[in-house]
């Protein structure tokens, strides 16, 4: 079945760079507010008296409420575009980071922690959207990379940079000045991005209906035709359901690990301080900037090449594996390297969703993205507070904090291996549009 073809208006080259600068600013910010706990961690502990559950439940209340909005954005997008939807939840995540400012208990904290997540679900899906509906084909691993870096950068100043400002003026006021930077954000958003998106959207859907009209049981129309793509039908999908094991435990894993566990890790495992962790965690994100970097030059490359973008993340996904077996087996001060090898098998990973979302026709491209991250962020939140409750658990069977970190991520692993196994046992997937 052929798609729609593009809309006659496009992206002149400045406007196309004002565009991505606006997301990026975006999205920056939500990497930051997505990772700063585990930079934070042990001050938050310090002032509230937190547990490893109660430390695991804080920072991925932002995980659930972050996936639990991404089916809502994905409609938002495919019917009002990435303007109006961004801007709008951008706002929603300023007023979430002065809650979590002006709070004094763990439930005010969680209570800003989740609009937080909820404001900045599409600091990723909308622009990815945006630029399937905008951008060539050829050009979506690319800028894909691009958004990586800008959002990763965030994660990169979340860091020492983060930590030395929390120490000088207070962690609640730096949360202060990310409410303004929100705020900010959603109004240069809503200010520099058009509406053609939503003319491609449009465009789609015309031909798409007029198909539907001569040909109404035709089995790809349901792939077309935003009323009929509901949450189920894109999660059953044989090329959705074939990378749902990964996303959660891969993906999904890497995320709980970066955004608050790998902190804990070196300071529990490691035996280092909160000061030597913040350092380290800033080389960690540097060398995941740089691997963002390196790919947005190399996979277009290999994709000519013929390395197709899931042949890709089949080699980071081994990648991982070998990086996380390293972690669990070497033990002292000189392990911290062995997270800076993990960061550069990551981006080959994070690829695999840009391969799923071009299975799909551009009109429904805001809905496969977000399901996708609905999948992962989920992991990311059964993950991040599922290693927090081990600890306790095994703790409470008598193991050191030390020694049941170690056993939560074995188990992790365990999971990561089996997803691996059903990814590489299913039929490679079959393009709609």
């Amino acid at each position: 079945m052929k798609t729609a073809p593009l809309h006659s208006k496009t992206l002149n080259s400045r406007t196309a760079v004002i565009v991505f600068l606006s997301f990026v600013f975006g999205y920056f910010l939500s990497y930051a507010l997505r990772s700063v706990n585990a930079t934070i961690a042990p001050l938050l502990a310090q002032d509230l008296g937190l547990s490893a559950a109660e430390l695991g439940w804080l920072s991925s209340a932002y995980f659930l409420s972050f996936a639990s909005m991404q089916w809502l954005v994905g409609s938002w997008l495919d019917k009002h575009g990435a303007r109006r939807t961004e801007s709008a939840l951008l706002a929603t995540a300023a007023i979430g980071a002065f809650i979590v400012a002006i709070s004094a208990s763990l439930w005010g904290l969680s209570l800003g922690r989740i609009l937080i997540g909820a404001g900045v679900s599409a600091c990723l899906m909308a622009p990815y959207a945006y630029f399937r509906r905008c951008f060539a084909p050829d050009r979506q691993a690319q800028l894909a990379m691009w958004m990586l870096i800008g959002g990763t950068s965030g994660a990169l100043a979340s860091t020492q940079p983060t930590l030395l400002l929390a120490e000088a003026i207070g962690w609640r006021n730096v949360f202060l000045i990310t409410s303004v930077l929100l705020a900010l954000a959603a109004f240069t958003i809503f200010k520099n991005v058009p509406d053609i998106d939503i003319d491609h959207i449009k465009a789609q859907n015309d031909v798409a209906n007029a198909q539907a009209t001569v040909n109404p049981q035709h089995p790809a129309e349901k792939f077309v035709i935003p009323p009929k793509m509901n949450l189920l039908a894109v999660l059953r999908h044989p090329n959705m359901m074939r990378v749902i094991p990964t996303t959660l435990t891969m993906s999904g894993g890497f995320i709980a690990l970066q955004s608050l566990w790998v902190g804990p890790w070196m300071t529990d495992v490691l035996g280092m301080t909160p000061n030597e962790t913040g350092i380290r965690l800033f080389y960690f994100n540097l060398a995941l900037i740089s691997a963002y970097v390196i790919m947005s030059v190399v996979s277009p490359k290999l994709i000519r090449a013929g390395y197709t973008l899931g042949l890709q993340s089949k080699f980071g996904f081994f990648w991982m594996l070998a990086s996380m077996v390293g972690i669990l087996v070497w033990r002292d001060q000189h392990a911290w390297w062995l997270w800076v090898v993990m960061s550069a098998g990551i981006p080959a990973i994070i690829l695999l969703q840009t391969q799923t979302g071009m299975l799909f026709p551009r009109a429904v491209a805001g809905r496969v993205l977000t399901t996708f991250n609905l999948v992962m962020f989920t992991g990311a939140f059964l993950l991040q507070w599922g290693i927090g409750l081990a600890v306790d658990l095994f703790m409470f069977y008598g193991q050191s904090r030390d020694q049941s970190l170690w056993l939560a991520l074995l188990v992790l692993l365990c999971l990561q291996v089996m997803s691996v196994i059903w990814f590489l046992r299913t039929p490679e997937p079959v393009a709609e549009a």
